[in-house]
């Protein structure tokens, strides 16, 4: 038995690439990927917004790779991005990373992360079944 999505037709569909829920079969394997910011591997932030989305990604991939998953494995991810004018960006780098079946998915605008020169935090859940 694989992931079962959960959108109802008695709610709103979702207003992006994301599904309502995700359920996750009894055994599979899951994986906490903690918060993942746009730096390179010596710690330097990525210089535009873009370039520090592309990097969060990338950094959370790597973890899923460590883990034997891949993009298609996350059931959900919680994102946070200091600016409304970054959600563009946030989705167009997301959109190169997960594939046609999105993950449950919650993005929040907040007004700062740890470091004042960090944009987006992308944390996520995978299974794997």
């Amino acid at each position: 038995m694989g992931l079962k999505v959960h959108n109802r037709a008695s709610i709103a569909a979702p207003a992006g690439r994301y599904v309502h829920g995700v359920e996750v079969p009894p055994n599979a394997r899951l994986l906490f990927v903690s918060g993942q910011v746009g730096i390179d591997r010596n710690r330097k932030p990525g210089a535009t917004i873009e370039k520090q989305c592309e990097l969060a990604w990338r950094n959370l991939v790597a973890i899923l790779k460590s883990a034997g998953m891949r993009p298609a494995d996350i059931v959900r991810v919680n994102v946070y991005i200091t600016d409304p004018r970054y959600v563009e960006a946030y989705r167009n780098a997301r959109d190169k990373f997960i594939g046609a079946n999105p993950p449950a998915s919650t993005l929040l605008v907040v007004t700062a992360l740890v470091d004042p020169a960090l944009k987006v935090e992308i944390e996520a859940v995978a299974a794997r079944v």
